[in-house]
C-alpha cells in the first residue's frame, strides 16, 4: 500500500465513525448519505489491509488497530488544521473574507435576523450560516464561530458561555381556547402536539415530549424547527420550544416551571484574535444571545 493512495476522505470518515461510534451519525456530521459513510470505512479497511472496528449492534467498536491508527488520524487531522490556519493568517489582509457560523436550527432562524447588524460597519465580509443540530468540530476548521450546548474541548479553541436557556411547553391562544384542559399539566398526554420525526428526533425537547407521551407519538411531527413553530402558531397543536425563542413569538407559555435547563456556548478558534474583523462578529453574535437570553429568561 502506498501512503498516496490514501483518500483523506476516507481517513476523516473514520475518525467520525470512531467519535460517534455510528455510521449514520457519522454520515450526519460530515453531511454523507448512510451508504456513501459505509463505503469509505470498507475503502480504507481494504486499502491497508486492516479491520478498524467491530460491527456490533451496540455500535462500531474500535479494534485493537483501530484504536492505534485512530491517533495517528487524529494528529493528521491537526496537521490539516494546522495547515489551515496558517493559510487563514497569510489571507488576514485580503479585501474578501468569509465567516462562518455553525449552530443549530434556533440560532439560524435567530442570527439571520440580524444579519445586517453582525456585518455593520464591515466591508468585503461574508456571513455563511450553517444549521446543523450536531456539534461541528472547530479543530477541524469547519466554521470559525460555533454556538452550540457544550463547550469545545481542543486547546487551541476558546469558549465563552452565552448563557442559560429552559425548555417550556407553548401554545397559541387559539389553541388554549379550543383546548381549555391544556393549561394543566395533568392533561398534557392527552392533547394534541407537534414534536421532531427523524434526525431532530434525538433532540432534547423530542425526548422531553416523549415522556409527556408516555413514548406516544405526536400528532404532527417535522424535522424542522421552523415548521414547529409554524404549527404551533396556527392554532394546531401545542409543542415544546426553547424559552429564548417561545417568549419572542406570539404564543403563550403553558408550564409554570422548565422542563429542563441547558447552558448555552459559543467557541472560536483563537486565530479570530488575528482577524479584527470577524472578531467583531463574534462579539456581536455573543451580544445578541446574551441580550435575548437575559430578556427571555426574566420574561
Amino acid at each position: 500500500m502506498n501512503i498516496h493512495d490514501l483518500d483523506w476522505d476516507d481517513i476523516r470518515m473514520f475518525l467520525a465513525v470512531a467519535e460517534h461510534q455510528s455510521v449514520s451519525k457519522a454520515a450526519n456530521a460530515l453531511s454523507v448519505s448512510q451508504p456513501t459513510a459505509g463505503r469509505h470505512i470498507s475503502r480504507l479497511e481494504n486499502q491497508i489491509g486492516l479491520q478498524l472496528f467491530d460491527r456490533r449492534q451496540s455500535g462500531f467498536a474500535l479494534t485493537e488497530s483501530g484504536h492505534r491508527l485512530f491517533e495517528a488520524a487524529q494528529s493528521m487531522a491537526q496537521s490539516a488544521a494546522d495547515f489551515q490556519r496558517a493559510v487563514d493568517l497569510e489571507k488576514i489582509g485580503e479585501a474578501n473574507q468569509v465567516c462562518r457560523i455553525t449552530l443549530g436550527e434556533w440560532g439560524q432562524y435567530f442570527l439571520t435576523q440580524h444579519a445586517d447588524a453582525l456585518l455593520e460597519g464591515l466591508e468585503g465580509v461574508r456571513l455563511e450560516f450553517y444549521a446543523d443540530d450536531v456539534f461541528w468540530d472547530l479543530s477541524r476548521n469547519a466554521a470559525d464561530i460555533a454556538v452550540g450546548n457544550r463547550a469545545p474541548k481542543h486547546a487551541h479553541l476558546i469558549a465563552q458561555k452565552l448563557g442559560q436557556r429552559q425548555f417550556h411547553v407553548y401554545a397559541s391562544r387559539g389553541f388554549l381556547k379550543a383546548h381549555p384542559a391544556a393549561a394543566s399539566p395533568s392533561n398534557w398526554k392527552d392533547q394534541i402536539w407537534a414534536g421532531y420525526c427523524g434526525t431532530r428526533a434525538q433532540l432534547r425537547s423530542a425526548k422531553l415530549l416523549s415522556d409527556i407521551l408516555e413514548g406516544k407519538s405526536p400528532r404532527f411531527s417535522v424535522n424542522s424547527s421552523v415548521a414547529l413553530l409554524r404549527v404551533l402558531l396556527s392554532d394546531q397543536a401545542m409543542g415544546i420550544l426553547p424559552d429564548w425563542i417561545g417568549e419572542e413569538e406570539d404564543l403563550v407559555r403553558v408550564s409554570d416551571v422548565p422542563l429542563a435547563t441547558s447552558q448555552s456556548w459559543l467557541s472560536f478558534h483563537e486565530r479570530l484574535r488575528f482577524h479584527p474583523q470577524l472578531s467583531k462578529i463574534k462579539t456581536r453574535v455573543a451580544d445578541l444571545y446574551r441580550h435575548r437570553f437575559s430578556a427571555t429568561g426574566s420574561s
